[in-house]
Protein backbone atom coordinates (compact mmCIF):
# COMPACT_ATOMS: atom_id res chain seq x y z
CA UNK A 1 0.00 0.00 0.00
CA UNK A 2 0.86 3.68 -0.64
CA UNK A 3 1.84 4.26 2.76
CA UNK A 4 4.69 7.24 3.83
CA UNK A 5 7.03 4.46 4.57
CA UNK A 6 10.16 2.82 4.20
CA UNK A 7 10.45 0.26 0.88
CA UNK A 8 7.30 -1.98 -0.26
CA UNK A 9 7.31 -3.26 3.64
CA UNK A 10 8.39 -1.01 6.26
CA UNK A 11 6.95 -1.36 9.49
CA UNK A 12 4.09 0.17 8.99
CA UNK A 13 2.55 -1.35 6.35
CA UNK A 14 4.00 -4.73 8.42
CA UNK A 15 1.61 -3.10 11.56
CA UNK A 16 -0.94 -2.71 9.51
CA UNK A 17 -1.05 -6.37 7.79
CA UNK A 18 -0.70 -7.92 11.18
CA UNK A 19 -3.67 -6.18 12.38
CA UNK A 20 -5.78 -6.93 9.52
CA UNK A 21 -4.29 -10.60 8.39
CA UNK A 22 -2.68 -11.98 11.74
CA UNK A 23 1.01 -12.49 12.67
CA UNK A 24 3.33 -13.53 10.30
CA UNK A 25 1.00 -12.65 7.14
CA UNK A 26 1.20 -10.23 4.61
CA UNK A 27 -1.96 -11.71 2.34
CA UNK A 28 -5.34 -12.39 3.18
CA UNK A 29 -6.74 -15.52 4.64
CA UNK A 30 -4.59 -17.01 7.12
CA UNK A 31 -4.07 -20.26 8.31
CA UNK A 32 -7.38 -21.31 6.52
CA UNK A 33 -6.30 -19.45 3.19
CA UNK A 34 -3.19 -21.97 3.58
CA UNK A 35 -5.23 -25.26 4.20
CA UNK A 36 -6.91 -24.42 0.82
CA UNK A 37 -4.12 -23.61 -0.96
CA UNK A 38 -2.56 -26.99 -0.04
CA UNK A 39 -5.56 -28.88 0.05
CA UNK A 40 -5.61 -32.51 -0.79
CA UNK A 41 -1.78 -32.64 -0.87
CA UNK A 42 0.20 -34.67 1.36
CA UNK A 43 3.41 -32.56 2.69
CA UNK A 44 4.51 -34.69 5.28
CA UNK A 45 8.49 -35.28 5.54
CA UNK A 46 9.01 -33.01 2.37
CA UNK A 47 11.24 -30.41 2.19
CA UNK A 48 9.80 -26.94 0.72
CA UNK A 49 11.10 -23.52 -0.71
CA UNK A 50 8.68 -20.90 -0.05
CA UNK A 51 8.85 -17.91 -2.36
CA UNK A 52 8.54 -14.51 -1.21
CA UNK A 53 7.65 -15.91 1.85
CA UNK A 54 6.67 -12.76 4.02
CA UNK A 55 7.00 -12.68 8.17
CA UNK A 56 6.62 -16.66 7.86
CA UNK A 57 3.08 -17.47 8.74
CA UNK A 58 2.50 -19.83 5.87
CA UNK A 59 5.69 -21.68 6.45
CA UNK A 60 4.93 -22.16 10.29
CA UNK A 61 1.57 -23.65 9.44
CA UNK A 62 3.44 -25.99 6.89
CA UNK A 63 5.55 -27.00 9.49
CA UNK A 64 3.07 -27.15 12.42
CA UNK A 65 0.05 -28.90 10.47
CA UNK A 66 1.14 -30.47 7.62
CA UNK A 67 4.91 -32.02 9.28
CA UNK A 68 7.18 -30.74 6.44
CA UNK A 69 10.44 -31.54 7.24
CA UNK A 70 11.63 -28.18 6.18
CA UNK A 71 10.36 -24.68 4.81
CA UNK A 72 13.03 -22.29 3.71
CA UNK A 73 11.75 -19.12 2.87
CA UNK A 74 13.22 -16.24 1.15
CA UNK A 75 12.04 -12.52 0.38
CA UNK A 76 14.03 -9.60 -0.66
CA UNK A 77 12.51 -7.08 1.80
CA UNK A 78 14.94 -7.21 4.71
CA UNK A 79 12.03 -6.15 7.04
CA UNK A 80 10.28 -9.26 6.56
CA UNK A 81 13.25 -11.26 7.01
CA UNK A 82 13.81 -10.33 10.17
CA UNK A 83 10.64 -10.28 11.39
CA UNK A 84 10.18 -13.99 9.91
CA UNK A 85 13.34 -14.90 12.20
CA UNK A 86 11.76 -13.54 15.07
CA UNK A 87 9.13 -15.24 15.33
CA UNK A 88 10.46 -18.72 14.06
CA UNK A 89 12.23 -18.27 17.30
CA UNK A 90 9.09 -17.26 19.22
CA UNK A 91 7.20 -20.50 18.23
CA UNK A 92 10.21 -22.69 18.48
CA UNK A 93 10.68 -23.75 14.62
CA UNK A 94 14.40 -22.32 14.29
CA UNK A 95 15.94 -25.31 13.08
CA UNK A 96 12.88 -26.27 10.89
CA UNK A 97 11.84 -22.78 9.15
CA UNK A 98 14.75 -20.66 7.75
CA UNK A 99 14.58 -17.40 5.97
CA UNK A 100 17.28 -15.71 4.03
CA UNK A 101 17.11 -12.06 2.27
CA UNK A 102 17.67 -12.71 -1.39
CA UNK A 103 18.24 -10.24 -4.28
CA UNK A 104 15.49 -10.34 -6.91
CA UNK A 105 16.33 -13.36 -10.00
CA UNK A 106 17.31 -16.29 -10.79
CA UNK A 107 17.27 -19.29 -7.52
CA UNK A 108 20.85 -19.96 -6.15
CA UNK A 109 19.87 -23.25 -5.17
CA UNK A 110 21.17 -26.71 -6.96
CA UNK A 111 18.71 -28.88 -9.36
CA UNK A 112 16.44 -30.97 -7.64
CA UNK A 113 16.74 -28.92 -4.28
CA UNK A 114 13.36 -29.35 -2.90
CA UNK A 115 10.39 -31.71 -3.00
CA UNK A 116 8.01 -28.63 -3.16
CA UNK A 117 7.77 -24.56 -4.34
CA UNK A 118 4.77 -23.12 -2.58
CA UNK A 119 4.39 -19.29 -2.72
CA UNK A 120 1.62 -16.85 -1.54
CA UNK A 121 1.02 -14.01 -3.31
CA UNK A 122 4.73 -13.20 -4.53
CA UNK A 123 4.58 -14.44 -7.88
CA UNK A 124 2.59 -10.95 -8.81
CA UNK A 125 5.57 -9.11 -8.12
CA UNK A 126 8.14 -10.73 -10.64
CA UNK A 127 7.99 -9.58 -14.31
CA UNK A 128 9.17 -12.77 -16.16
CA UNK A 129 6.87 -15.70 -15.01
CA UNK A 130 8.04 -18.31 -17.89
CA UNK A 131 11.65 -17.75 -17.07
CA UNK A 132 10.19 -18.27 -12.64
CA UNK A 133 8.80 -21.22 -13.55
CA UNK A 134 11.20 -22.76 -15.50
CA UNK A 135 14.04 -22.06 -12.51
CA UNK A 136 11.19 -23.44 -10.48
CA UNK A 137 10.86 -26.67 -12.55
CA UNK A 138 14.75 -26.92 -12.03
CA UNK A 139 15.15 -26.84 -8.39
CA UNK A 140 12.35 -29.69 -7.97
CA UNK A 141 13.31 -33.39 -7.57
CA UNK A 142 11.31 -35.71 -10.02
CA UNK A 143 8.25 -35.66 -8.91
CA UNK A 144 7.86 -32.51 -7.02
CA UNK A 145 5.29 -30.21 -6.82
CA UNK A 146 4.62 -26.17 -7.51
CA UNK A 147 1.75 -24.86 -5.13
CA UNK A 148 1.29 -21.56 -5.58
CA UNK A 149 -1.99 -18.73 -4.79
CA UNK A 150 -1.75 -15.59 -6.40
CA UNK A 151 -3.29 -12.15 -7.34
CA UNK A 152 -4.26 -12.64 -11.36
CA UNK A 153 -6.52 -10.92 -13.64
CA UNK A 154 -9.02 -11.73 -16.09
CA UNK A 155 -7.34 -11.61 -18.98
CA UNK A 156 -3.67 -10.71 -20.29
CA UNK A 157 -4.72 -7.00 -22.20
CA UNK A 158 -3.96 -3.39 -20.75
CA UNK A 159 -5.21 -3.23 -17.29
CA UNK A 160 -8.84 -1.10 -16.89
CA UNK A 161 -8.37 2.53 -15.86
CA UNK A 162 -9.98 1.28 -13.10
CA UNK A 163 -7.48 -1.20 -12.37
CA UNK A 164 -4.49 1.14 -13.15
CA UNK A 165 -5.81 3.22 -10.60
CA UNK A 166 -5.75 0.53 -8.00
CA UNK A 167 -2.90 -0.72 -8.87
CA UNK A 168 -1.35 2.77 -8.29
CA UNK A 169 -2.81 3.34 -5.24
CA UNK A 170 -0.87 0.28 -3.68
CA UNK A 171 1.96 1.57 -4.11
CA UNK A 172 3.62 -2.35 -5.31
CA UNK A 173 4.74 -4.29 -8.43
CA UNK A 174 1.54 -5.95 -9.56
CA UNK A 175 2.61 -7.56 -12.28
CA UNK A 176 -0.71 -9.85 -12.74
CA UNK A 177 -1.35 -12.56 -15.45
CA UNK A 178 -4.44 -13.96 -16.58
CA UNK A 179 -5.60 -18.07 -14.55
CA UNK A 180 -5.15 -19.32 -18.28
CA UNK A 181 -1.73 -17.64 -18.70
CA UNK A 182 -0.45 -19.56 -15.94
CA UNK A 183 -1.90 -22.67 -17.28
CA UNK A 184 0.02 -22.06 -20.82
CA UNK A 185 3.67 -21.31 -18.89
CA UNK A 186 3.07 -24.50 -16.75
CA UNK A 187 2.36 -26.40 -19.99
CA UNK A 188 5.78 -24.77 -21.40
CA UNK A 189 7.46 -25.64 -18.89
CA UNK A 190 7.21 -29.08 -18.44
CA UNK A 191 4.81 -29.35 -15.45
CA UNK A 192 1.97 -31.80 -15.62
CA UNK A 193 -1.52 -32.52 -13.74
CA UNK A 194 -2.16 -28.89 -13.45
CA UNK A 195 -4.64 -27.75 -11.48
CA UNK A 196 -6.19 -24.34 -11.30
CA UNK A 197 -8.63 -22.60 -9.14
CA UNK A 198 -10.45 -19.27 -9.49
CA UNK A 199 -11.16 -17.49 -6.21
CA UNK A 200 -12.23 -14.35 -7.26
CA UNK A 201 -15.63 -14.87 -5.01
CA UNK A 202 -14.11 -15.64 -1.85
CA UNK A 203 -11.41 -12.87 -1.86
CA UNK A 204 -14.38 -10.68 -2.77
CA UNK A 205 -16.44 -11.49 0.34
CA UNK A 206 -13.47 -11.50 2.39
CA UNK A 207 -12.11 -7.87 1.40
CA UNK A 208 -15.91 -6.85 2.20
CA UNK A 209 -15.60 -8.11 5.80
CA UNK A 210 -11.99 -6.70 6.71
CA UNK A 211 -13.40 -3.12 5.11
CA UNK A 212 -15.90 -3.29 7.96
CA UNK A 213 -13.66 -4.47 10.58
CA UNK A 214 -10.87 -1.75 9.92
CA UNK A 215 -14.47 0.91 9.82
CA UNK A 216 -15.34 -0.95 12.73
CA UNK A 217 -14.02 -2.99 15.57
CA UNK A 218 -10.06 -2.79 14.23
CA UNK A 219 -10.51 1.39 13.60
CA UNK A 220 -8.59 1.93 16.81
CA UNK A 221 -5.33 -0.22 16.12
CA UNK A 222 -5.16 0.81 12.46
CA UNK A 223 -4.74 4.42 13.60
CA UNK A 224 -2.86 3.36 16.73
CA UNK A 225 -0.19 1.98 13.57
CA UNK A 226 -0.98 4.43 10.55
CA UNK A 227 -2.32 7.90 12.08
CA UNK A 228 -5.63 9.45 11.21
CA UNK A 229 -4.62 10.45 7.83
CA UNK A 230 -3.38 7.33 6.25
CA UNK A 231 -5.70 5.15 7.95
CA UNK A 232 -8.46 7.52 5.70
CA UNK A 233 -5.69 6.30 3.23
CA UNK A 234 -5.74 2.45 4.07
CA UNK A 235 -9.29 2.76 3.69
CA UNK A 236 -9.81 4.50 0.49
CA UNK A 237 -7.23 1.12 -1.15
CA UNK A 238 -9.45 -1.18 0.38
CA UNK A 239 -13.00 0.14 -1.34
CA UNK A 240 -10.54 0.23 -4.88
CA UNK A 241 -9.35 -3.24 -3.98
CA UNK A 242 -13.18 -4.21 -3.61
CA UNK A 243 -14.28 -2.45 -6.44
CA UNK A 244 -11.33 -4.60 -8.94
CA UNK A 245 -12.72 -7.60 -7.34
CA UNK A 246 -16.59 -6.45 -8.45
CA UNK A 247 -15.61 -5.97 -12.08
CA UNK A 248 -14.30 -9.11 -11.52
CA UNK A 249 -10.73 -7.96 -13.22
CA UNK A 250 -8.93 -8.57 -10.29
CA UNK A 251 -9.42 -12.86 -9.86
CA UNK A 252 -6.56 -14.26 -6.86
CA UNK A 253 -6.41 -17.99 -8.12
CA UNK A 254 -4.26 -21.12 -7.10
CA UNK A 255 -2.74 -23.63 -9.16
CA UNK A 256 -0.61 -26.84 -8.69
CA UNK A 257 1.48 -29.03 -10.45
CA UNK A 258 3.51 -31.82 -10.83
CA UNK A 259 7.44 -31.53 -12.32
CA UNK A 260 7.70 -34.12 -15.07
Amino acid sequence: MSLTDEGHYGPKQLNLLEVVWGEGFLSPGGTEEIDEIVKNTNLEGKSILDIGCGCGGAAFHLIKKYKAKSVEGIDPEHLVIETAQKLAKKNNLSELATFKQIKPGPLKYADGSFDVVFSKEAFLHIPDKEALLKDVHRVLKPDGLVIVSDWMRIDDNPPSAQMKEYIEAEGLDMLMCSLKKYKELLELTNFTEIEIRDRNEWYLQKAKKELIEIEGPLYQKVVDVLGIDETIGAIDIWKKLIGVLEIGEHRPGHFKAKKI
